[in-house]
């Protein structure tokens, strides 16, 4: 398969932050609600952001430099001045909200106004908490982290959490359930990735060692039918089952690659037992004459 090699000293920071942004997603929003020190309220939505550590809990969201003219945005002084910010994450059901809050409305203009978001006090900072977002974290600022100088360049504003804010309704037990939170993540572009409903898949960590790819039998990896995935799944076996004691069922296709197929639907069923007999039959049926 072919690929294209992009230097970065070829392109503008434009053109580069094309390719950030279309290729490193989708990104979790962070809309960022400050005020200045005269207290007029901003708000502006950022997808550079993400969370560090959790001792102290901290997060970080880039009010970057304008790619155009490397100005400086409201948020960014804001924040600095005040040392105070909060992060609401961007639910679907208020998306068309958020996109309103995100033009660039000149100084003193309140995007919780135009968006129709709701203001409401925080508990321990001085910005609004977004009454429409399921979930939020009142942050003081820790650091400033400069990546740069120029037009597009990187104003990271690390934030330690001093206040969470989390929806009862979005709780399942003690855990935030994905799909009652229902965010949305920026990619390139105009896109958005809904991270609830068919978006959404469980995928178990490895328990101790798993016995990787480099145990799979040749005949298995050689596969023309099997994909990485389904080969990654049985390398995430805890061990190696003895596929020689595998017996055929009825109903079992006749042909190895009727074998594989079945394979990949139990693996999709997470029936791993079952994909593993499959593998065992279609082994030995290789090996006939």
């Amino acid at each position: 398969m072919a690929f294209r090699t992009i230097l970065p000293e070829q392109l503008s920071p434009l053109q580069a932050g094309a390719l950030l942004t279309g290729g490193v997603g989708p990104r979790p929003i962070a809309l960022a609600s400050t005020r200045s020190l005269a207290g007029v309220r901003n708000l502006a939505p950022f997808s550079f952001f993400n969370a560090f550590g959790s001792n102290p809990p901290m997060v970080a969201f880039a009010p970057n430099r304008r790619g155009r003219d490397g100005t400086v945005k409201h948020t960014y002084l804001n924040a600095i001045a005040t040392r105070e910010f909060v992060i609401a994450a961007v639910s679907h059901a208020m998306v068309q909200q958020m996109n309103v809050a995100s033009a660039e409305y000149p100084e003193g203009v309140d995007e919780f106004v135009k968006a129709g978001l709701t203001g409401s006090p925080a508990l321990r900072v001085k910005p609004d908490l977004v009454a429409e977002s399921p979930f939020q974290m009142e942050c003081r600022l820790h650091q400033v982290v400069e990546l740069g100088a120029g037009p597009g360049s990187g104003l990271l504003l690390v934030g330690e959490v001093v206040a969470f804010h989390a929806r009862e309704d979005c709780f399942q037990g003690d855990a935030l359930d994905p799909g009652r939170l229902d965010l949305v993540g920026r990619n390139g572009g105009s896109w958005y990735t809904r991270a609830s409903g068919a978006a959404l898949f469980e995928l178990p960590k490895p328990m101790g060692h798993p016995i990787g790819y480099d145990a799979l039998p040749e005949p298995l990896r050689a596969s023309a039918i099997l994909t990485g995935n389904d080969l990654g799944r049985l390398a995430n076996s805890a061990k190696l089952p003895d596929l020689g004691r595998a017996e055929r069922r009825e109903g079992d296709p006749l042909d190895l690659p009727g074998l594989e197929r079945a394979m990949q639907k139990a693996l999709l069923a997470e029936d791993l037992p079952e994909a593993w007999r499959l593998a065992g039959v279609r082994l030995r049926d290789g090996s006939k004459p």
